[in-house]
């Protein structure tokens, strides 16, 4: 029964969104193709494609044509950005290491002992 109902929404959902639907018209395409053979019987099913298929010509049965399927293209969704963004021209210039020179003081001497007074965590004193 699931698989059943599976393959039926799949079907609707494939028929609907892609261009599956136009194979639905395929009877419609034989048919067309019976009435110009009536027409003309050394027409062969190929040469009615190229008739159909390659050049669009509004000719006495052009309704009848554009019920063939895969003769026009229904596009639901169209997707555009258009953005205004001015090329960027980046510089990458050199400058001298001797601006950014290392001042360093070896017999400098840091003390931390002024720490120890703030600190919370002290240890017990006697009173």
């Amino acid at each position: 029964m699931r698989k059943g109902t599976a393959a039926i929404l799949l079907t609707v959902f494939m028929l609907s969104h892609t261009e599956l639907h136009q194979l639905v018209k395929i009877p419609v395409l034989l048919d067309h193709f019976r009435e110009h053979k009536l027409e003309d019987p050394g027409l062969g099913f190929y040469a009615f494609l190229r008739m159909h298929y390659e050049k669009i010509v509004i000719d006495d049965d052009y309704q009848r044509d554009q019920q063939l399927p895969f003769r026009d293209v229904d596009c639901g969704i169209v997707n555009a950005t258009a953005t205004d963004i001015p090329p960027q021209l980046i510089r990458i210039e050199r400058q001298s290491l001797s601006e950014y020179a290392i001042q360093f003081h070896p017999k400098r001497i840091i003390s931390y002992t002024h720490l120890h007074l703030a600190d919370i965590f002290q240890p017990p004193r006697l009173a």
